[in-house]
């Protein structure tokens, strides 16, 4: 709540510095809904997940780019996922500039910034695409991590797994070269199944 409080107290500020406008619409994009609608592909060392997750292939170091990948300690991932942002509001939102965190099952899997312009108008609904690149072996060596998602693999229509993702956004404008943040994080959370990527 302080953050909040002096975030506001900031807005007031930044209105008599000319930047006010910018500063609404990132207030204004604070107050809207967020939520992950689609994860259009999602590789591991060059292999295809939902292949994966079609074959029941459970031991993730059976596969040989991934094996390899753990003796060189270089392990990418390369995904995309679709965020749909929906602005109840009477105001314009609008940012140029935001930080993320990608945790799975409450597990920080990457962090990363995207300079890029979302625009939702008053009552609109908005889509951003959201690319990742990132070596995840630190990630995958933790065992229970790596049991997590080979659980998840192997579910079956009988025993279906889930996961869950979350997306932490901190949205930010740019002021003189400098960064102003938004005080907190907005996340983005939902629970998937293997069986929800197998229709991708």
């Amino acid at each position: 709540m302080k953050g909040i409080i002096s975030f506001s107290l900031m807005l007031l500020i930044l209105t008599g510095c000319g930047v006010g406008q910018q500063a609404k619409e990132m207030k204004t994009l604070a107050d809207c809904t967020y939520q992950i609608v689609k994860i259009n592909s999602i590789h591991i060392s060059g292999t295809d997940v939902q292949q994966l997750i079609s074959k029941k292939d459970m031991s993730l170091t059976n596969i040989p780019s991934l094996a390899l990948g753990f003796l060189n300690k270089n392990i990418p991932l390369k995904a995309d996922l679709t965020i749909e942002i929906s602005n109840p509001t009477s105001n314009y939102a609008a940012i140029n500039y935001f930080d993320y965190e990608i945790l799975i099952n409450k597990q920080k899997l990457m962090e990363g910034s995207i300079n890029q312009r979302i625009d939702v108008a008053p009552n609109g609904v908005q889509e951003v695409r959201l690319e990742l690149n990132k070596n995840i072996y630190e990630f995958l060596v933790n065992d229970t991590i790596r049991h997590d998602i080979q659980e998840f693999i192997a579910g079956t229509n009988q025993s279906k797994k889930k996961t869950t993702i979350t997306v932490r956004v901190k949205p930010a404008i740019i002021i003189a070269d400098q960064l102003v943040h938004y005080p907190s994080f907005i996340d983005i959370q939902r629970e998937f199944s293997n069986e929800f990527l197998l229709q991708l």
